[in-house]
């Protein structure tokens, strides 16, 4: 099957998909990896009328030691967690 028809916007900051996400309100959805997204476009389960890609938005990929704990961004692939020197770190 094929998805319904939606407009895409490819947000490159966190606050250009915030504003669309505010201004389209329940119509949109968040793209990040497309694993669940994708399937559910094909077979109609979900219809978004705006889908929001925040891939590119490069603030939200990161592994760092904050307020003696991990934080890590919600666009963080595999690879970069695995390799990052913040996770061999003892946390302070």
């Amino acid at each position: 099957m094929k998805p319904p028809a939606f407009k895409y916007v490819a947000a490159r900051t966190v606050d250009e998909a915030l504003g669309v996400l505010s201004s389209e309100g329940d119509r949109a959805k968040i793209l990040a990896g497309g694993q669940s997204l994708t399937p559910m476009l094909n077979f109609r389960l979900a219809h978004p009328e705006v889908l929001i890609d925040i891939n590119r938005i490069k603030e939200l990929e990161f592994v760092a030691q904050r307020d003696g704990g991990l934080a890590i961004g919600c666009l963080s692939r595999h690879r970069m967690i695995e390799t990052s020197s913040s996770i061999r770190k003892p946390l302070h």
